[in-house]
């Protein structure tokens, strides 16, 4: 139970859970449709830290 809420605390405390910040990465997740996890950390490396840094700062 205190790890759940330490993470939903970090969650909410930095806004990673807000529309504005996943919105992004689920478009990108719909484009690269994963079939493994792999998958999805390669694209997600190649194509979307750098853009979700870029978006972040606007």
């Amino acid at each position: 139970m205190a790890k759940e809420w330490i993470l939903n605390s970090a969650m909410n405390r930095f806004q990673l859970n807000f529309k504005r910040n996943v919105g992004p990465v689920s478009e990108e997740i719909r484009k690269c449709a994963p079939k493994t996890i792999e998958e999805w950390r390669e694209y997600y490396f190649k194509n979307v830290s750098l853009t979700l840094s870029n978006y972040l700062k606007n």
